[in-house]
Order: C-alpha cells, then structure tokens, then sequence
C-alpha cells in the first residue's frame, strides 16, 4: 500500500490504524513535541489558498486523514482505510490506548463554547480521560505565553487541540518549541465528526465542505496540467 499520497501539492500520510498507533506511541520516547495532525477536506482546501496552513500540515510529525474523500482523490480505495477515515478509527484507538496506559490531557479551544462542546464530547466517550488543565485561545488573543505556562506547569502528556487553522498552524511554527508535553494532537473543530449521530446542521456543513474540495482539487489539476 502507497504511505505517501500526494493531493494539491502536498503529501499526506496513507498509514493504517496499527502503522499509525505504532508511529504514535514512539513519540513518546522522544524529547520534542510532537504534532499529530487530523486533516479534513475543509482543512486541505483551505491550505490550497494559504501558505500558513499548508506549511503547518507540512510540520506534522504524524498526518491522519479524517475524510474519505481526501483518499478516493488520491485513488485510494481500499475498504479498511476508508472505514478508518470516515469512522475516525485513530482518534479513538488513540484516546482508548492512552487513557489506559493513564495518559493525562490538557485541552485547548477557540472559544468558550468550543470549549464546552469538547469537554460534553469527551466526557460522554471516555468518561474516564484524566484532563489536567484547559484553556480558551481567545482569552489571551495572540499573547500566547500565559497559556503556554499553563501547559508546562499541568505537564500533561497529551495536548488535545480542537483550534482552527491557520490560527494553529501559525502557533505551533512559532511556539512549539517552549511547550513541554511529548505530543500534540490537533484533531481540529471537526471532531463532532466522529459522534455517532452528527446533527443535521453538521451533516449538511460537511457536504458542503466536500463539494468545494472537489471543486478545488480540479481547478487545481487544470492549473498545473
């Protein structure tokens, strides 16, 4: 199977869950931090237009896909990796394996209702997840160190990140380095994906998202045909 797929210019990963869990739990024998990246099609058309965004995916030391679109793009149709996109398998495997192995997490969000929704979400999922701290970007605006000392003196494991780009992608280029914990993971705003029974609203937002991926994956083929 291809591990690199290459879709507007840029490569993204195409492990499997297991090729995936195993990437990840070296980072944690590592001294830096480091990023784990879930990429939607909303995201991937965004970078196609934004240098920000695309050299922040391009920083990430483990790329998930969380769509199957961006794999059947890529002429990707093999039956388990598109149930492993669409069902979002390794942020639940991931999660799973490091509660167990008695992770801690701390959490970060946009807003303060952002916030709320992933805290319902997580609590729900895995009711027994040990956050050791959060924090809400839009408290400190671009004045990242307050929150960055948060961080560092939780000393989580585990940095969950619901922010959105190019917010992100400017942050962690320019700060990552000062935070502590061993990994984090940017499983974007669109986590709600992953709940079982997604709201109408949500639904719809999505295929919205993935009719204009479709649209720019081939204005962009025409543009460099």
């Amino acid at each position: 199977m291809v591990k690199k797929i290459r879709l507007l210019g840029m490569e993204i990963d195409n492990f499997t869950l297991r090729e995936e869990m195993k990437k990840s739990k070296s980072f944690y024998d590592k001294q830096e931090l480091n990023i784990i990246r879930t990429v939607s099609v909303k995201m991937l058309s965004m970078a196609a237009q934004n240098q920000i965004v695309r050299d922040g995916i391009a920083q990430a030391d483990l790329i998930v896909v969380g769509d199957r679109e961006i794999l059947t793009e890529a002429g990707i149709y093999s039956t388990q990796r598109l149930r492993e996109a669409s069902e979002q398998e390794f942020m639940t495997e991931f999660l799973k394996e490091s509660i167990h192995c008695s992770g801690s997490f701390f959490l970060v969000a946009q807003s303060q209702a952002e916030l709320a929704s992933f805290l319902k979400y997580l609590k729900i999922k895995y009711e027994n997840m040990r956050i050791v701290g959060n924090y809400v970007l839009d408290a400190c605006g671009k004045e990242y160190d307050m929150m960055i000392n948060e961080i560092n003196a939780a000393a989580p494991d585990i940095i969950l990140s619901a922010l959105s780009s190019p917010q992100e992608d400017a942050f962690l280029m320019q700060e990552k380095a000062k935070i502590s914990a061993r990994v984090w993971y940017s499983v974007g705003t669109d986590f709600r994906v992953a709940q079982k029974k997604p709201s109408f609203f949500c639904r719809f937002q999505q295929l919205i998202h993935k009719g204009r991926f479709k649209n720019v994956i081939h204005n962009y083929e025409d543009r460099h045909e």
